[in-house]
């Protein structure tokens, strides 16, 4: 991480401490871990043809990741994925549908939550994990700037 940039989790939870005027504390709070989403990205081979980039995306809450990830590795076998993104995510339906009309812009193969390079692309897991972590933190600050402009309304009122 460079000098210049923030950490926008830290910068978030400054920010929420002084909407809401509370003081910092050490203590970690604990949240409910059935409401928490994921939202993941698995890297599939297609052993026929292995020229193929091929991307399975997928979202649940954190009791059900690994149901989910079991029901997809049955179904495309597990020596043919590896897992290359998981994050813990606002809204997993909302980051899914941003991600698959990215790449539906860029004219790929989108079906349902696969998603398929064009054949001449040069297209890696590595730019797939610098995209979607792009993409998340994009979706992040939507979040962020809703918050601030909420505040910004209520503070008109208040002070």
């Amino acid at each position: 991480m460079a000098s210049n940039d923030i950490d926008f989790d830290e910068e978030f939870e400054k920010y929420l401490h002084q909407m809401f005027h509370i003081k910092p504390c050490d203590v970690k709070s604990k949240c409910d871990e059935s409401v928490v989403e994921y939202f993941g990205v698995l890297s599939l081979t297609d052993i026929r043809s292995p020229e193929r980039r091929l991307w399975y995306i997928y979202y649940s809450k954190q009791p059900e990741v690994d149901e989910t990830l079991n029901r997809i590795f049955h179904k495309y076998g597990k020596k043919n994925m590896c897992e290359i993104f998981r994050k813990h995510t606002f809204s997993g339906v909302a980051l899914r549908a941003r991600v698959k009309s990215y790449f539906q812009d860029r004219k790929w193969h989108v079906k349902g939550n696969l998603l398929e390079a064009p054949a001449k692309c040069s297209f890696n897991s590595d730019q797939m994990i610098k995209v979607i972590t792009e993409l998340h933190h994009e979706e992040r600050k939507m979040l962020y700037n809703f918050l601030c402009m909420k505040h910004n309304g209520m503070r008109k009122y208040f002070y």
